[in-house]
């Protein structure tokens, strides 16, 4: 075989071996759950930001882990859907925060139960 030839079977292979290969790095399932829960149900600064989604988490650490249940001290920047910047000085909505969240486990899903700190419902 000639190497003109061998490329691309080369290639062919490679693509194989990449598709089969793990997917990349996935965030753990209760970060998932725990950022729709918060955006969901949080708020934040006395009320005043009620849009509020966690941007990124600075540390996640798993305080209790049971066949039932798992509670997860998180960390996070978040930001808000409507008041995030603006022209307004001292209005927008983006800081760290820190929460408890409580999931609960069912058939190897994990669902949040309960969350502290300030809700809007």
């Amino acid at each position: 075989m000639s190497q003109r030839a061998m490329l691309p079977a080369a290639v062919v292979v490679a693509g194989l071996v990449a598709a089969c290969a793990s997917p990349p790095w996935q965030p753990p399932p209760y970060e998932t759950a725990i950022k729709r829960y918060y955006q969901a149900h949080a708020s934040e600064k006395n009320g005043r930001c009620l849009a509020p989604y966690i941007d990124g988490f600075t540390t996640l650490q798993v305080v209790e882990d049971t066949p039932e249940r798992m509670v997860v001290e998180a960390r996070y920047l978040y930001r808000d859907w409507v008041k995030d910047g603006g022209d307004e000085p001292f209005t927008e909505c983006i800081g760290y925060g820190r929460r408890s969240f409580v999931l609960t486990r069912s058939d190897d899903v994990l669902q949040v139960s309960g969350m502290s700190g300030p809700r809007r419902n």
